[in-house]
């Protein structure tokens, strides 16, 4: 199956978007949650994992619209740009 030329930066996107706010919405409750259940969270590991799947989460939707962008950017010609 062969994605138009056209919008395959914006599926990209949309994509990345996508995984960046699943990895969020899961590092934010994962934070919130380690905080209620403070005392499980002794030697604060849970607190770096989550923060990690934040961060994660906010390179890849990063990267993603840097791709996503690059694509479309590419697939047009030099007369399109003007």
């Amino acid at each position: 199956m062969r994605m138009n030329k056209r919008h395959e930066g914006q599926e990209i996107i949309n994509m990345c978007k996508w995984m960046a706010s699943v990895g969020l919405i899961v590092g934010v409750v994962l934070f919130l949650l380690i905080f209620i259940a403070s005392a499980y969270n002794k030697d604060y590991f849970l607190t770096i994992i989550s923060l990690g799947i934040i961060g994660t989460s906010m390179f890849m939707f990063v990267f993603g619209l840097f791709m996503g962008l690059l694509t479309e950017t590419y697939h047009r010609g030099p007369r399109e740009n003007v």
